[in-house]
This record gives structure tokens, C-alpha cells and sequence, in this order.
């Protein structure tokens, strides 16, 4: 209350609170500029207000503040609305009853005058408001006056029939002649008033409340920063703005227009629509996630709203989000709008985006062959479409790739023995969209050696094969003698193998494998003999006149093997054979004094050795002959000379040394004499 605001240099404007809870707000101004009688001044205000002011308790205090000098009321001895007349004092000339009433002592004057006392109340007999009879002595409430003394009224003044109440400044009321010229207090009750607007991005509708007795509208439109936008006069309901900025707050002031007065405006404030996102565009996809980004939009822009179909997920200050929290290998339309005030939303901006798909787990490998093998997998969290397969090798890096629908695949046409990249990746929206690889590692199961060769000489063995496996492949052999390992080489990388310190005469059996990884192919197996080394030392043992006993040392490091032996006497024609184990062996039957030669070689794998040789004679039997020659010579006494005995001897020694030989034990004698 108490607030002051002149208007145009000629009113005062006068805020007064609302007289009762029910009742309407009012506004009262002073004119204090061309003094006007008292139905002037209440032709004026309901020409240009509503009516000359009503006062009460609650107003007279703010009224009297603002006045400089007697200013009329709404008040008047006689007042008529012209068809029926009032009863003295009874209303106010806006009709409401006469329920308060603040007379400066001696005023009213009276029809017939009483005698006069400077008191401070005055009698009220007989005045409506009052009770008692017109000559008794009840009386109203009055106010004490402190303000600048006022002529009393004068006992001899002729009583004015037609008389109306002026205001002092300090709030006493006295009569005047309404014919008077003074200043004068209008009222006109505060119009609630409403602005309604109808928003869109670059322009608004104001419509508002008609406002009685009006001339026009004067529309006052700032921007947020308080410059003016428009200002337009109309004496319609409503108004149109173009050319304003989106997503802007916009404050309005429609101000009613009355004898060149703006009344008291009918306020709003709005937000425009802000305008929508462009360029929205999806970015890094993931399984769960996807960014959006997009260019800022023209006009004003609190925050961006972003919805996954039709909920709201986020918000954003800035031109990019990621949205997180989404189901992989799924379908989503992303909507991105524009906000000011917290509930101001743009056209949408809409994108249609699927995440990854996941990745498939519990990757398995089963019934590998060396061509094949079968694949399976657990489909991942999510939608797919479908899974690629693919199996790469150092030499193929496509040896197989297909799509399937379902968790498995038969992996076909795969190298033997080697070591194969198995990749499965799952599909979305059919095969446009694929998600991380998950890959495991595996070896085909090799294939046998092929063409085992064995080479051999006395002590060592070389093995040689082919193999159709790939580079990763290794190999393991095997050495076995007598059916006991000898020896196992492990990740062989070369198909050849050499053994060496091995025993002479030996059968070894070789056993090649083909390794790939965990994978063994079948054995294959070959077998030979070691190259053959001779006995030594062959010597007799023992013999008499009928047997021979030869023994023999066997070759170091020598498998056990079984030993030929033969004898022979060129003189006798004859040959003995036999086959032994044993290092030793015993000729029966024999001719005594017969010499005899002996071989022992060994036998092994149809083969045999070069001989040891040895020889011998079987104890001789003696048995003396007696030859007899006789002797006849031309010459006289040749036969008895000794040369001739040496000569003839030594004949017959060479004829029995070619007859016999050394195949027997013989002896020629000259006969003592």
C-alpha cells in the first residue's frame, strides 16, 4: 500500500489493498491538474475510471497522503441515479451504503442549526449510519483530528440543500457546494486480466481479456534481455508476433488504453519453441551403447532432452551424448530435442540406430577329422540375425566362411594337420552389422607319413618320410628293438631321423607319428637290420683223432644273432655245416690226422657276414708203410751212392707231397740201415 506512481502530470496513482478478503483490488487516482465542479469530476471518472472514490477505514489513510489540497469524494447530500432519490448522506455514488464516515468536528451542517460547541466529536443525530432518534445523543466514532485548523462552520451560514463532501488532506471530510471547482480522487477496480499465447518457434498469438470502457490496447513484447521486440496499439483481442527468436522467454504487458491513460496491463511471459536439432547423426556404436551428435539450433537452448523410443533416458547441456544401458544387436529410434524452461520442447529430431550385436561364448570344438570338424557356440545376450564362420590358416586366409542361423557349423575342407584360426562372429540386421570376433585355435588331426625309408649300416639307422601336413606339423619316432623302446624323439620338425650307437645285426623297428598339437596321427611302422660285422678270433678249442672243437669271439655291440659255421677237408672231400647261437661249436666224425679248415660267419636278415677262418688237424693214428724200390743202372754202382739214395728220395718226397698234400699228416722216411 501507499505506493505512488503519477500518470501523465495530471493523476496520482494510489494502490489501496483489497477493502475485504471477497472484495475486488482498487485503484485510486488524484487529479490535481483543471479543478472541475463535483458532477464534472464524476462525469470524468466514469468516463475515464469507474467512479468518484468510495472511502473507508482501509483506504482514507493512503488517499489522504496523496492530497494537497480539498479534493471531492463520492459523496453528496442528495444523491439521485436517477430514478429514485437517496436519503441524506446514505450511499456513495458508486451505490455502496454509507458504512464509514470521518466528518471534521461541526460538519455535517445541519437543516436547522443547533447550537454549537468546538469539540472534538460531532452529533450524528439522525445521520444514517447512526442509531437513536435525529435529536438523541448517540453518536458515531470520530476521528481526532492533528492536522491544520479548519474555519468551524459558520452558526449563521445558510444550510446548502445541495452540498458534497471534499477530503481535507489530513482525511476530515467537510460539506462544500458542489458547484465548486476542486480536485477530485477517482477509483476504478484492478482487472485481473489474462494473456494467453499460442507459441511456435519464430513467432507467438497474444490474446487477452476484453477490458470494459476502454479505447485500446497498447502490447508491449521484450526479450529476455529486456529489449523491446514489439509495440504495437490495436483495439482488438489479440495480436500476432513474428520475427522472434526460438527458444527465448518473452515477457508481455497488454496495457488498456483509456482517455490517453494506459491502465494497469494484463502480464504474461512466455517461452517460443525452441527450434529442433540438425545433422543428428549416430556415431561409436557399441554392444550397449550408442553417441549421438548433432548442431546446436538457432535461438535459445536450455538442455536437450534425449528419448530411447518414448522415454526419456537423458539429458545434455552439449551437442553429444552417449547413450548407454541398451541391448546389444537391437533395434532403437534415438529422439533428440531442444528444451527451454523445463518444459518448452522442439519438434523431434529422430535417428534409428542398432547396437552391436554381442558376442557369442562357450566357443567348442568337436569331432575334428583331418578335414573336418564341428563348431559350436552359445548365442549371445540380445538379437541376432545370424553368425559368420570363418577358419584361416598360414598358407589360406579363407579356408572356410559361411553364415548360419543356427549355434553350430560343420567346418569342411580344412588342410590335415594343421593349425586353424576358428572365428565366429554374430549378425544383426540380417549381415550389415557384425559384433567382435571371438576366435579360438585348433590343429586338424594329421594324416600318416607316407614312403618310411630305412637305411642302416652297422650301427646306425637313418629314416626318411613324407608327410601332406602343414608347417606347424612335428613328428615323433620311435625306436624299438625286440619289441622294448630304445628311443622316442619328440617334435621332430624334419621328416628324417638318425639313430646311431645302435648294435650290429640288430632288426630295429622305427614307428613315425605325425603330430598337430594335441593331435596324433595312426603309426607307421618299418623294420630292418643293422649292417653285419665278423666274428673274430676263431680258434681251436680242443681235437682228437675224430673231432674238432672251434670257439670264436662275437663283434662288440651285436644284437644276438645265430652264427654259421663250416668245415671242409680238401683232402677228404669233405664239407660239415651247421647254424649255432653259440660262440663255440663241435665238428664229430672226423678222419684223424686229417687237416681241416673252419669258417665261422653270422647270420642275420638272409645275410651273412664276411668268415673268420681258422684250421686244424684231428690227432693222427700212425700207420707205417714200407715201400720198396729196386734200383738198376747202366753206371756200375750208381744204386748204392748216397746222392743217388738223397735224390731218389727227395723224387719220391715231391710225389707224395703232390699226391697228399697237407691235407693229411704224413711222413716219408729213409729206412735206417
Amino acid at each position: 500500500m501507499g505506493e505512488l506512481c503519477l500518470k501523465e502530470g495530471i493523476f496520482i496513482w494510489i494502490f489501496s489493498a483489497a477493502l475485504t478478503c471477497s472484495a475486488a483490488q482498487r485503484d485510486f487516482f488524484v487529479h490535481k491538474q483543471g479543478n472541475m465542479t463535483w458532477d464534472e469530476a464524476r462525469s470524468y471518472c466514469q468516463v475515464c475510471f469507474k467512479e468518484l472514490a468510495t472511502v473507508t477505514p482501509d483506504n482514507i489513510k493512503t488517499i489522504a497522503q496523496n492530497l494537497s489540497s480539498d479534493s471531492w469524494v463520492g459523496l453528496r447530500r442528495n444523491l439521485s441515479d436517477g430514478t429514485r432519490s437517496s436519503a441524506a448522506w446514505s450511499r456513495w455514488a458508486d451505490g455502496e451504503r454509507l458504512l464509514f464516515q470521518n466528518w471534521y468536528p461541526g460538519w455535517p451542517i445541519p437543516r436547522k442549526t443547533a447550537c454549537y460547541c468546538n469539540c472534538p466529536t460531532a452529533t450524528t443525530a439522525g445521520l444514517p449510519g447512526t442509531t437513536g432518534t435525529p435529536n438523541g445523543t448517540n453518536e458515531t466514532a470520530a476521528t481526532r483530528f492533528s492536522g491544520p485548523a479548519v474555519p468551524p462552520p459558520d452558526p449563521t451560514g445558510n444550510y446548502v440543500e445541495d452540498s458534497c463532501v471534499a477530503m481535507l488532506s489530513f482525511g476530515a471530510w467537510v460539506e462544500r457546494s458542489c458547484s465548486e471547482r476542486l480536485s477530485f480522487v477517482c477509483y476504478e477496480d484492478r482487472f485481473p486480466g489474462r494473456v494467453d499465447v499460442t507459441v511456435a518457434t519464430e513467432s507467438a498469438t497474444l490474446t487477452w481479456l476484453h477490458v470494459p470502457n476502454i479505447d485500446r490496447y497498447w502490447v508491449e513484447v521484450k526479450d529476455h534481455e529486456g529489449l523491446k521486440v514489439n509495440q504495437s496499439v490495436t483495439d482488438g483481442l489479440s495480436l500476432g508476433l513474428v520475427h522472434l527468436t526460438a527458444g527465448s522467454r518473452h515477457s508481455v504487458q497488454v496495457f488498456p488504453v483509456q482517455c490517453a491513460r494506459h491502465k494497469d496491463p494484463q502480464r504474461t511471459a512466455f517461452y517460443t519453441k525452441p527450434n529442433r536439432v540438425e545433422n543428428l547423426l549416430a556415431g561409436r556404436v557399441t554392444e550397449t551403447s550408442v553417441a549421438l551428435n548433432w548442431s546446436k539450433p538457432t535461438g535459445g537452448v536450455d538442455f536437450y532432452c534425449i528419448k530411447v523410443g518414448e522415454v526419456e533416458t537423458n539429458r545434455s547441456k552439449t551437442e553429444v551424448i552417449t547413450v548407454g544401458k541398451l541391448t546389444p544387436g537391437t533395434l532403437y529410434s534415438f529422439t533428440v530435442l531442444s528444451v527451454v524452461n523445463g518444459s518448452i520442447w522442439s519438434d523431434e529430431s529422430s535417428i534409428t540406430k542398432r547396437t552391436r550385436p554381442g558376442k557369442v561364448s562357450g566357443l567348442k570344438v568337436s569331432a575334428i577329422t583331418n578335414r573336418s570338424l564341428v563348431l559350436k557356440w552359445l548365442e549371445p545376450e540380445g538379437q541376432t540375425t545370424g553368425y559368420r564362420v570363418k577358419a584361416m590358416t598360414g598358407r589360406d586366409p579363407v579356408a572356410f566362411n559361411e553364415t548360419v542361423t543356427q549355434t553350430e557349423a560343420n567346418v569342411t575342407g580344412l588342410p590335415p594337420g594343421t593349425r586353424v584360426g576358428l572365428t565366429v562372429t554374430a549378425l544383426a540386421d540380417g549381415d550389415a552389422l557384425e559384433g567382435d570376433p571371438v576366435t579360438v585355435a585348433i590343429y586338424t588331426a594329421p594324416t600318416p607319413v607316407d614312403n618310411l625309408v630305412l637305411t642302416t649300416t652297422h650301427d646306425t639307422l637313418n629314416a626318411r618320410w613324407t608327410s601332406t601336413g602343414g608347417d606347424s606339423l612335428t613328428f615323433t619316432a620311435e625306436l624299438r628293438l625286440d619289441g622294448e623302446t630304445v628311443d622316442s624323439i619328440r617334435n621332430v620338425s624334419t621328416p628324417v631321423k638318425h639313430f646311431k650307437g645302435l648294435k650290429a645285426a640288430a632288426r630295429y623297428t622305427v614307428t613315425v607319428y605325425a603330430v598337430a598339437g594335441q593331435l596324433i596321427s595312426p603309426p607307421v611302422e618299418a623294420s630292418s637290420f643293422t649292417g653285419l660285422l665278423p666274428p673274430t678270433d676263431a680258434r681251436l678249442r680242443s681235437l682228437d683223432k675224430n673231432q674238432l672243437t672251434f670257439e670264436w669271439s662275437a663283434p662288440e655291440n651285436i644284437a644276438k644273432v645265430n652264427y654259421t659255421v663250416r668245415l671242409n677237408s680238401t683232402f677228404w672231400g669233405h664239407n660239415f655245416s651247421a647254424v649255432t647261437d653259440k660262440t663255440s661249436y663241435v665238428f664229430d666224425g672226423l678222419k684223424s690226422g686229417t687237416k681241416y679248415d673252419f669258417q665261422v660267419r653270422i647270420a642275420a636278415n638272409g645275410q651273412q657276414s664276411e668268415p673268420d677262418v681258422a684250421s686244424n688237424y684231428t690227432v693222427a693214428v700212425e700207420k707205417e708203410i714200407s715201400l720198396s724200390m729196386v734200383c738198376s743202372s747202366a753206371q756200375s754202382l750208381l744204386c748204392d751212392k748216397a746222392d743217388t739214395r738223397m735224390s731218389v728220395l727227395k723224387e719220391l718226397g715231391a710225389h707224395f707231397g703232390e699226391l697228399l698234400g697237407d691235407g693229411v699228416v704224413w711222413e716219408l722216411k729213409e729206412p735206417e740201415t
